[in-house]
Protein backbone atom coordinates (compact mmCIF):
# COMPACT_ATOMS: atom_id res chain seq x y z
CA UNK A 1 0.00 0.00 0.00
CA UNK A 2 1.39 3.34 -1.10
CA UNK A 3 0.08 6.38 1.31
CA UNK A 4 -0.46 9.22 0.14
CA UNK A 5 0.88 12.31 1.41
CA UNK A 6 -1.10 13.96 3.95
CA UNK A 7 -2.64 17.48 2.25
CA UNK A 8 -3.32 20.31 4.32
CA UNK A 9 -5.89 23.03 3.55
CA UNK A 10 -9.34 22.90 2.65
CA UNK A 11 -10.84 21.46 5.46
CA UNK A 12 -14.17 19.05 5.44
CA UNK A 13 -16.88 19.59 7.78
CA UNK A 14 -17.76 16.72 9.61
CA UNK A 15 -21.06 16.26 11.74
CA UNK A 16 -22.08 13.88 14.97
CA UNK A 17 -23.38 11.36 12.30
CA UNK A 18 -19.92 11.50 11.11
CA UNK A 19 -18.17 10.73 13.86
CA UNK A 20 -20.71 8.13 15.06
CA UNK A 21 -20.01 6.53 11.77
CA UNK A 22 -15.78 6.95 12.50
CA UNK A 23 -16.31 5.63 15.98
CA UNK A 24 -18.31 2.51 14.99
CA UNK A 25 -15.32 1.66 11.85
CA UNK A 26 -13.05 2.39 14.11
CA UNK A 27 -14.15 0.03 16.86
CA UNK A 28 -14.67 -2.70 14.30
CA UNK A 29 -13.57 -1.68 10.71
CA UNK A 30 -15.14 -4.62 9.24
CA UNK A 31 -18.40 -3.83 10.65
CA UNK A 32 -21.05 -3.46 7.48
CA UNK A 33 -23.40 -0.78 6.70
CA UNK A 34 -26.48 -2.55 8.41
CA UNK A 35 -23.82 -3.01 11.78
CA UNK A 36 -23.02 0.74 11.49
CA UNK A 37 -26.46 1.72 10.98
CA UNK A 38 -28.18 -0.37 13.33
CA UNK A 39 -24.98 0.59 16.28
CA UNK A 40 -25.64 4.56 14.87
CA UNK A 41 -29.36 4.70 14.52
CA UNK A 42 -28.30 6.45 10.85
CA UNK A 43 -30.41 4.86 7.75
CA UNK A 44 -28.02 2.25 5.55
CA UNK A 45 -28.32 4.97 2.72
CA UNK A 46 -27.01 7.75 4.81
CA UNK A 47 -24.57 5.24 6.24
CA UNK A 48 -23.40 4.69 2.59
CA UNK A 49 -23.17 7.97 1.38
CA UNK A 50 -21.53 9.50 4.45
CA UNK A 51 -18.46 6.64 4.47
CA UNK A 52 -18.21 7.00 0.10
CA UNK A 53 -18.12 11.08 0.86
CA UNK A 54 -15.25 10.61 3.24
CA UNK A 55 -13.57 8.22 1.27
CA UNK A 56 -13.46 10.76 -1.37
CA UNK A 57 -12.69 13.75 0.56
CA UNK A 58 -9.73 11.86 2.15
CA UNK A 59 -10.67 11.86 5.38
CA UNK A 60 -10.82 8.35 5.33
CA UNK A 61 -7.50 7.71 3.97
CA UNK A 62 -7.44 3.69 3.67
CA UNK A 63 -8.80 0.75 5.50
CA UNK A 64 -6.33 -1.34 7.21
CA UNK A 65 -5.77 -4.06 10.13
CA UNK A 66 -2.98 -3.08 12.28
CA UNK A 67 -0.57 -5.96 13.81
CA UNK A 68 0.71 -6.82 16.79
CA UNK A 69 4.78 -7.53 15.94
CA UNK A 70 5.58 -9.26 19.00
CA UNK A 71 2.82 -11.76 17.58
CA UNK A 72 4.30 -12.31 14.63
CA UNK A 73 7.82 -12.40 16.08
CA UNK A 74 9.35 -9.56 16.00
CA UNK A 75 10.09 -8.23 19.19
CA UNK A 76 12.11 -4.79 17.80
CA UNK A 77 9.33 -2.66 17.08
CA UNK A 78 11.96 1.19 16.88
CA UNK A 79 10.98 4.35 15.78
CA UNK A 80 14.69 5.91 14.33
CA UNK A 81 14.95 9.72 13.34
CA UNK A 82 17.61 10.52 11.28
CA UNK A 83 19.24 13.76 10.70
CA UNK A 84 19.89 14.10 7.30
CA UNK A 85 23.31 16.62 5.21
CA UNK A 86 23.90 17.55 1.52
CA UNK A 87 21.02 16.76 0.51
CA UNK A 88 19.54 17.36 -3.31
CA UNK A 89 16.58 16.73 -4.64
CA UNK A 90 17.96 13.31 -6.53
CA UNK A 91 19.85 12.30 -3.54
CA UNK A 92 16.50 12.50 -1.28
CA UNK A 93 13.94 10.32 -3.88
CA UNK A 94 16.60 7.45 -3.86
CA UNK A 95 16.28 7.57 -0.18
CA UNK A 96 13.10 7.15 -0.46
CA UNK A 97 12.57 4.80 -2.43
CA UNK A 98 15.06 2.60 -0.87
CA UNK A 99 13.44 3.23 2.50
CA UNK A 100 9.71 3.10 1.39
CA UNK A 101 10.65 -0.66 -1.00
CA UNK A 102 12.54 -1.92 3.05
CA UNK A 103 9.80 -4.63 3.97
CA UNK A 104 11.16 -4.10 7.79
CA UNK A 105 10.05 0.17 7.69
CA UNK A 106 6.75 0.58 8.24
CA UNK A 107 6.21 3.87 8.52
CA UNK A 108 7.66 7.10 6.95
CA UNK A 109 7.06 10.67 7.88
CA UNK A 110 9.48 13.94 6.56
CA UNK A 111 9.54 15.94 9.70
CA UNK A 112 10.24 19.27 10.93
CA UNK A 113 13.02 20.32 13.58
CA UNK A 114 15.70 18.70 14.58
CA UNK A 115 15.44 15.14 12.26
CA UNK A 116 14.81 15.22 8.75
CA UNK A 117 13.04 11.56 9.26
CA UNK A 118 11.16 9.48 11.23
CA UNK A 119 10.68 5.55 10.13
CA UNK A 120 9.35 2.76 12.11
CA UNK A 121 11.44 0.04 12.08
CA UNK A 122 10.22 -3.83 13.10
CA UNK A 123 12.36 -6.29 13.54
CA UNK A 124 13.25 -9.60 15.27
CA UNK A 125 15.76 -8.50 17.23
CA UNK A 126 18.17 -6.42 18.11
CA UNK A 127 20.65 -7.87 15.89
CA UNK A 128 18.01 -7.71 12.95
CA UNK A 129 17.88 -3.83 13.77
CA UNK A 130 21.37 -3.03 13.70
CA UNK A 131 21.74 -4.74 10.36
CA UNK A 132 18.62 -2.64 9.12
CA UNK A 133 20.10 0.87 10.25
CA UNK A 134 23.62 0.12 9.56
CA UNK A 135 22.29 -0.74 5.54
CA UNK A 136 21.18 2.93 5.45
CA UNK A 137 24.10 4.59 6.72
CA UNK A 138 26.00 3.07 4.65
CA UNK A 139 24.24 2.83 1.51
CA UNK A 140 23.39 6.46 2.29
CA UNK A 141 26.45 7.56 4.18
CA UNK A 142 26.80 10.98 2.07
CA UNK A 143 23.48 12.51 3.60
CA UNK A 144 22.62 10.75 6.71
CA UNK A 145 24.47 12.44 9.34
CA UNK A 146 22.89 11.01 12.30
CA UNK A 147 20.46 8.73 13.81
CA UNK A 148 18.41 8.34 16.89
CA UNK A 149 16.65 5.32 17.97
CA UNK A 150 13.75 4.54 20.36
CA UNK A 151 12.02 1.54 20.77
CA UNK A 152 8.82 1.11 21.91
CA UNK A 153 8.77 -1.28 25.08
CA UNK A 154 4.62 -0.38 25.87
CA UNK A 155 2.01 1.57 23.86
CA UNK A 156 -0.10 3.55 26.24
CA UNK A 157 -2.82 4.99 23.61
CA UNK A 158 -3.47 4.28 20.13
CA UNK A 159 -5.63 7.61 19.04
CA UNK A 160 -7.97 7.82 15.87
CA UNK A 161 -8.39 11.00 16.50
CA UNK A 162 -12.69 11.02 16.41
CA UNK A 163 -12.71 13.04 19.69
CA UNK A 164 -11.41 15.65 17.87
CA UNK A 165 -14.48 16.56 15.63
CA UNK A 166 -16.67 18.71 16.54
Amino acid sequence: MDMETISYGGNVKLDQKDKKILKTLQENGRANVATISRKTGIPRDSVMYRINKMIKTKVIRFFHAVLNPSVIGYEIYSFVSLTLHNLTNEKEAKFLNFIKSHPNITYIAKTTGKQDFIINVIARNLKELDEIITEIRMKFSEIVKDYETSSIIQEHKYDYMVELIK
